[in-house]
């Protein structure tokens, strides 16, 4: 008997998105997508990691205090 190493089909499904998509500033915000309400939380620099243990604020704000702005 001959052994098949047959591998799983993969589906990938892409989610397009839009600049709407991309909110910045804080908080979130409601919006309707086909029929339901989802909830978009704002981009801002705390919420993006900058390395393991800080935000791009935190970073941003280190570099602004060294420089004395």
């Amino acid at each position: 008997m001959e052994e098949t190493t047959e591998q799983p089909q993969l589906v990938m499904t892409r989610q397009l998105a839009g600049a709407e998509d991309l909110l910045r500033g804080f908080g979130s915000t409601s919006q309707i997508r086909e029929g339901e309400t989802v909830t978009i939380t704002h981009i801002n620099a705390e919420s993006i990691p900058y390395d393991s243990t800080r935000s791009v604020k935190d970073a941003l704000d280190e570099l602004f205090s060294k420089l004395g702005a």
